[in-house]
This record gives structure tokens, C-alpha cells and sequence, in this order.
């Protein structure tokens, strides 16, 4: 039995909560298949949201959160209580112009994220990757984020060994195109699900050696500001650095035995007020030990 806390007493400066299991897309790499629970109800996490002890940040999962009807009723609630929001997304809802038009209002109020598995020049990896021929959207996506505006975006790729590691360079250089509003990359490794559930995870090293050509020295040194969905610093598992001034990556080994040991990130679960550590689900669904199909 993991350990919970009632959330008056929540322990985490980082919560996880998921908005809703349904979602618009149906990767080969998924770790979330089930679709039976309903929404996040606007109540329970308002009530969640004003009896935290201390303002925390919040991360929207799901899933893809965008799908939630209330999404923005929760960013509106959350930054009430004084706390801060991100919410990472396949990035489909960034092509509906009313949507944009509503995340944007909150530009430079949350941070937002957008999956780029696949990278930006081939659409071979996110037919692979996403079971989708997705290039044009996702390309689109960055382009109407930047068209409206949204101040904080973060990148990010799951890298799967033998698979897409090109996408590093090719996300990079997205970034310094769209240097206005691209603030984060994260690059993290795959979990053995799915179809590649015989495929090892990168370790954090093994991340570090295929980033490494692409940034000089000085680039490549560790450095953090602020972590949109974790603490500063590095930990066991990630690797931070500033190749400069407006923009940060993170390396982080992901659905491996030492990154499930990671105390940073709680989760808020679907009843009773009630936190546990992030992984613990994960590890009970067999993420990070066990194989699994589906």
C-alpha cells in the first residue's frame, strides 16, 4: 500500500491530476488505455484547489485534458488559490480557432505543452509513434500557438530506443524558431508498453550522450530557473541546462525502477481528497517493473 495524505495536509510542492481518460488519439506507446472513469468534476477540484496548505503546481493530465469541457473553469480556479498550471496536449485542440482564442486569454497565465513525438520533418515516426499521420497538425499547432501568442510553451518528445532519437535536433531548432514563445523541451524516455514493450528505457546517461553534439560546452551545463512541473534542480532521474537565455531543456529517464523512487510529484486522486506519490499508480498498473501489453 503506497503511502496518502489527505490533501489539507499535502506534502508536494507538484501535483498531478488527471482532467479525464478520454482522449482524441491512439498511440502504440500509451501507459493510460482505460477509458471508463468520467471527467474531473469542476467541485471536487475547486474544493481540492482551496484547502491545499500552500500553492502548488498544478499539472493537468489525462488522457488529453483539452477534452475536459471545464478546462478552462479549472485554470480560472487553480490561479485563484495562487497557484500555477500547466497542462500538456497532443496539441489537436490548437487547430480549433474558438479554443485558441480562449487560451489565449490566459497567455502568460499557464504554460502549455505540445507533444512532438515525431519531430517536425517526417511524418514516418508519428505513424509509428502515434498511429497517426499527425505531421501537418502538430506543425500547425506550434504555428497557432505562436500566432496567438501563448507566452510559455513547452516541447516535448518520448524518445524510444532505436526509434525517433533524431527528433532532438529537429525540436531544438522548432524552439529557435519559434523563440517568442517556446520556453521548454523536454526529451524523456519510453515506458516498456504497449509495442515496444521489449524495448529498454534510456537511462538519464544515455540521454545526456545523445543531446551532448547538439549544444556546445557552456550550453550543455547544468542550469535551471524554473521547472514548470517538477522542483529546480536536478534530481536522480533528470538534466537540466540553458543552451541560453529564455530557454531550458530537460533530459528525464522515465518508467524505469530508480525514476519511480522520485518523491517530488504527488497526484490527487478521482475521490476523497486524498493525495499519493505520483508513480505509485503507475507502478500498481506495472510501468515501471513488469511489462505490459494490451
Amino acid at each position: 500500500m503506497h503511502p496518502r495524505w489527505h490533501i489539507d495536509n499535502n506534502p508536494f510542492s507538484n501535483l498531478y491530476v488527471d482532467l479525464t481518460e478520454r482522449c482524441n488519439m491512439d498511440c502504440n506507446f500509451c501507459y493510460n488505455p482505460e477509458r471508463s472513469r468520467a471527467d474531473l468534476g469542476y467541485d471536487y477540484f475547486a474544493e481540492a484547489c482551496a484547502r491545499l496548505p500552500a500553492p502548488v503546481n498544478w499539472r493537468f493530465l489525462g488522457g488529453e485534458p483539452t477534452l475536459n469541457e471545464r478546462l478552462f473553469d479549472l485554470i480560472e480556479i487553480a490561479l485563484h488559490h495562487g497557484h500555477t498550471v500547466y497542462f500538456a496536449s497532443n496539441g489537436i485542440r490548437f487547430n480549433d480557432p474558438a479554443f485558441m482564442e480562449e487560451l489565449a486569454h490566459w497567455s502568460g497565465k499557464v504554460s502549455v505543452g505540445l507533444s512532438m513525438d515525431g519531430g517536425t520533418l517526417d511524418n514516418r515516426f508519428y505513424t509509428l509513434l502515434n498511429n497517426r499521420d499527425c505531421l501537418d497538425n502538430k506543425l500547425h499547432a506550434l504555428e497557432n500557438l505562436h500566432r496567438h501568442g501563448i507566452k510559455r510553451v513547452c516541447l516535448s518528445a518520448i524518445i524510444v530506443r532505436n526509434e525517433n532519437e533524431r527528433v532532438i535536433g529537429e525540436l531544438y531548432e522548432a524552439a529557435n524558431r519559434y523563440s517568442d514563445v517556446v520556453r521548454y523541451i523536454h526529451y524523456r524516455s519510453a515506458a516498456m508498453v504497449g509495442r515496444w514493450i521489449d524495448t529498454q528505457p534510456y537511462l538519464l546517461e544515455e540521454l545526456k550522450r545523445l543531446a551532448r553534439p547538439y549544444f556546445s560546452g557552456e550550453a550543455f551545463a547544468p542550469h535551471c530557473l524554473r521547472e514548470i512541473n517538477c522542483n529546480d534542480g536536478d534530481g536522480e532521474c533528470c538534466y537540466r541546462f540553458r543552451p541560453n537565455s529564455r530557454l531550458q531543456i530537460s533530459l528525464i529517464e522515465f518508467a524505469t525502477e530508480r525514476s519511480s523512487r522520485c518523491h517530488n510529484r504527488g497526484k490527487l486522486l478521482p475521490n476523497g481528497l486524498l493525495i499519493e506519490p505520483f508513480f505509485a499508480n503507475m507502478i500498481d498498473k506495472g510501468i515501471n517493473h513488469p511489462k505490459r501489453t494490451y
